[in-house]
């Protein structure tokens, strides 16, 4: 008797702060592929304290469509914040984060909604960082570099779309508001065993400009996450009697 193939379910978190020329593009192209390729879904937009209408077109598009709401902070809170917001409310077993910023293209997140369920987490990388500016390029992957160094799971991105399992991701203490909080969630999920698929995701072009993720403080947060991950005792706060016996990693290309 053939196995009943698990219901793809998904809640897609879209965090965006004044991102008005994009924050439409990000969710037309979200919307249709989440329709077509998942067999239910919630999205849930975080207007992180915008002070342009990117809050207002969320509205719009919540108003379109009943799986889709709209959490607005009255002040910058952070991704990892927002993250944490949509996590606690979360309806399905697999959550992930889509930046608002229209980043990655559509192929890219329809791979990564097709691998849903094939492991405990999905797992993209970003295959095109090269085409980015020299200095953001160099950043990233020195980033990975370290973090593969440290902590010995040689990904191929660190700071990519994830989808993570929320039972599992509830239980785990993230205490990071900004970027810090992805590498924080994802580095404690490896140490538990779960397993992994790792998806290719390319980048739209990079319009020119400084980025938000390039600040300084932006560095210390994630400074200051690697550092607390290296100094803790094992986790502690997750059911140990429910972590896998045996757990594998996979990679698909």
């Amino acid at each position: 008797m053939t196995p009943t193939k698990a219901a793809k379910r998904l809640t897609i978190v879209i965090p965006a702060l004044n991102e008005q020329d994009k924050i439409a593009d990000t969710i037309d192209g979200v919307l249709p592929l989440a329709r077509e390729l998942l067999d239910d879904f919630e999205i849930l937009l975080i207007d992180d304290g915008s002070t342009d209408a990117t809050g207002a077109i969320m509205d719009e598009f919540a108003a379109s469509d009943r799986r889709i709401t709209v959490h607005h902070n009255a002040e910058r809170r952070g991704v990892g914040a927002g993250f944490e917001y949509a996590l606690a409310r979360a309806k399905f077993d697999s959550i992930t984060l889509i930046p608002g910023d229209h980043a990655f293209q559509n192929e890219g997140i329809a791979r990564m909604f097709k691998a849903v369920g094939a492991a405990d987490m999905v797992i993209t990388y970003r295959d095109n960082q090269s085409d980015r500016s020299v200095n953001r390029s160099i950043q990233s992957h020195s980033l990975r570099f370290i973090l593969n160094c440290l902590f010995g799971f040689w990904l191929y991105d660190y700071h990519s779309m994830i989808v993570y399992p929320v039972k599992w991701l509830r239980q785990i203490a993230v205490k990071a508001d900004g970027y810090g909080y992805q590498i924080c969630g994802l580095i404690s999920l490896l140490q538990l065993g779960l397993t992994f698929v790792q998806i290719p995701v390319s980048l739209n072009a990079e319009l020119k400009g400084s980025s938000r993720a390039l600040r300084l403080r932006t560095y210390l947060e994630l400074g200051g996450t690697i550092f607390s991950l290296l100094r803790r005792v094992p986790i502690r706060h997750v059911d140990v009697s429910q972590t896998p016996v045996e757990a594998g990693r996979t990679s698909a290309r």
